[in-house]
């Protein structure tokens, strides 16, 4: 895990009587013997942190903006929904914009194959395409153009 949520995690422990090698986060009745709904997971910690980020505003215009925003929901006025698993998604698309090895995002994603890290896994803009065609060397004796 990534150093600052290493500091979160132990931040909210700290909290809850947590008892050694128990499991944080049941969700799988096969490894917790508790079954959890992801999408249901996921859409109350969306609603609980939409609610924090509301009432941050720091003036009522500021609050009706964001109460009138879809950041933060589970469905946008697209008619796209936060799913549980695009969390991967994201997280091995990151690893590729934060220029990890190809072989680290694979291990981490505990791909078996690394065709499915590098074609399902892994997404890419054109403006990470802009980004890698200009951090080439450029052509020598030609004036970089601004």
């Amino acid at each position: 895990m990534h150093p600052d949520l290493v500091a979160k995690f132990k931040e909210w422990i700290s909290h809850k009587n947590v008892k050694p090698n128990e499991i944080l986060f049941p969700i799988s009745r096969k490894t917790c013997g508790t079954e959890r709904d992801g999408a249901a997971f996921l859409t109350f910690d969306l609603n609980a942190a939409r609610t924090f980020w509301i009432a941050e505003a720091e003036t009522e215009e500021e609050e009706k903006r964001r109460i009138a925003s879809d950041f933060l929901t589970y469905k946008n006025f697209d008619g796209k929904f936060a799913d549980f698993h695009s969390l991967r998604h994201t997280f091995i698309t990151n690893l590729g914009k934060a220029k990890v090895s190809p072989k680290m995002a694979q291990t981490l994603a505990r791909h078996s194959d690394i065709s499915l890290t590098m074609k399902i896994y892994t997404h890419l803009t054109e403006e990470d395409q802009v980004e890698a065609i200009n951090a080439l060397p450029g052509i020598p004796g030609v004036k970089k153009v601004d």
